[in-house]
């Protein structure tokens, strides 16, 4: 196996780039996941509200009875 010299000084950059870094930048972090965001349409909230009320209209009803 040969060595050449463009690889041993490709090697020497490498090394003087990776010395230079903080410990914690070479250490690979995991990407952070974004967060996730829902958006619900204007007809959809109505029938959520709608079916909330419903449903403590029965529930009071309920207790009555």
């Amino acid at each position: 196996m040969t060595i050449l010299p463009f690889q041993i000084n490709e090697v020497m950059h490498l090394y003087n780039r990776v010395s230079k870094l903080k410990p914690s930048m070479i250490i690979e972090k995991e990407p952070e996941e974004p967060p996730d965001f829902v958006q619900i349409s204007a007809d959809a909230k109505k029938k959520q509200v709608l079916d909330l009320a419903k449903n403590e209209v029965l529930k009071r009803i309920r207790e009555v009875t």
